[in-house]
């Protein structure tokens, strides 16, 4: 395969950061720390800057991440990582498939396209390419007990991602990465030439406790609300299914492909409807056969996956039933607890749910059918606006 591959190193245990868990899981802007670079791989193989990416991650966790990335658009595979960095990347370029590559430090989750494109740009067939900024801070030099000054002049500081010909990389970690801070020193090392480009001094590394407040500084919250309605027809041989809960003693049910829950599709569509991502008439559509007789709750289960895979986070829904027959007050509960089980963890208790009669007017009101009504505020996490990168 020509192009680069993008490999992406998320194996480490981050133990400087602190935390319950390495650092590349937890939460940064509304995603694990790692899933950004998830995310700036799949902006670059849209773009066709890259052809696949490799996660090197801890060992044991392959089906984790694997199961993750299925929610991005890109070509991937997974690989464990080893004992050291070098070890960790010497797996990813065994999976990579590209002429030249892309490495990456998965703690690094404000990378962007302009600074890889920077980076791809000035790789070539001999010379290795890394990112570096200029020294701006005063130095000091401890020697024996006593702090010096040191001059930067000269000095620079190293960020990723760095560029190489994959093939000669392999060579420099395999001869020279033993102990090697990063891929450049073992390419020095190992006799090549390597070159720069600008770095960018948004593209911060999270390394210490303090670094994920400030990572979390740079994001806001965006809001948007998306509604749903949905009616379904009343008729006899069907069974009555609202909110996923069945009521078995109503002698109708719902007329549909699925099952006809008009509540839990109702809620599915504001869902989606929030995170622009259609409605479940064009994702589910009633001419596909495996969707006849489906549970609705499969449906909403999957369109908040869809949105929560796309970063989105639903901060509260209220849905509203008119409905003649069965009395529904007393089930309520049980109807949202019934939804709130097949949403995302993190979405949990944020569904509220109304019942009104139709008071005998229309159809609902004259028991020929329920009407529902649900509206979602979703919210995500993005850079704010004087964070934003400048595409090349």
């Amino acid at each position: 395969m020509e192009g680069f591959s993008m490999v992406v190193v998320a194996a480490g245990r981050g133990e400087r950061a602190g935390g319950d868990s390495p650092k590349q899981y937890r939460g940064l802007g509304g995603r694990m720390m790692w899933e950004w670079s998830a995310l700036l791989a799949e902006k670059l193989f849209a773009s066709g800057a890259v052809r696949e990416a490799v996660f090197v991650v801890p060992a044991g966790d392959e089906s984790f991440f694997s199961g993750r990335l299925l929610g991005y658009a890109f070509p991937f595979s997974v690989t464990a990582g080893g004992a050291e960095r070098n070890d960790s990347v010497l797996n990813g370029l065994r999976c990579a498939k590209g002429d030249y590559v892309l490495v990456h430090d998965g703690a690094r989750p404000f990378a962007d396209e302009a600074l890889c494109r920077r980076v791809m740009a000035s790789v070539t067939e001999k010379k290795g390419i890394v990112p570096l900024l200029p020294v701006s801070d005063a130095l000091k030099k401890e020697e024996e007990g006593i702090l010096r000054p040191f001059p930067r002049e000269g000095l620079f500081l190293t960020q990723t991602p760095q560029g190489f010909p994959r093939e000669k990389l392999e060579q420099a970690l395999r001869s020279h990465g033993k102990g090697a801070r990063d891929e450049g020193e073992a390419w020095i090392l190992a006799g090549y030439e390597l070159g720069s480009v600008e770095g960018d001094r948004r593209n911060m590394k999270i390394t210490w406790p303090g670094d994920f407040d400030l990572g979390e500084s740079r994001f806001q919250k965006s809001f948007r609300t998306g509604i749903g309605y949905d009616i379904h027809p009343l008729v006899p041989g069907r069974r009555f299914i609202l909110g996923g809960v069945f009521f078995p003693d109503f002698p109708l049910g719902f007329l549909g492909h699925s099952d006809g829950d008009p509540l839990v599709h109702a809620l599915c569509d504001a869902i989606l409807g929030g995170a622009g991502l259609g409605d479940i008439g064009t994702l589910y559509p009633a001419s596909d056969m495996k969707y006849k007789g489906i549970s609705s709750l499969v449906l909403l289960e999957d369109s908040a996956r869809r949105a929560s895979s796309e970063g989105w986070f639903l901060e509260w829904a209220d849905c509203v039933v008119i409905a003649q027959e069965p009395r529904l007050s007393s089930r309520l509960q049980e109807m949202v607890k019934t939804m709130g089980n097949v949403l995302p963890s993190g979405w949990k208790n944020r569904v509220h749910l109304k019942a009104k009669s139709g008071e005998g007017e229309g159809a609902a009101g004259n028991c020929c059918s329920v009407i529902c009504h649900a509206a979602a505020t979703l919210s995500i996490r993005e850079l704010k606006r004087d964070e934003l990168q400048d595409e090349d």
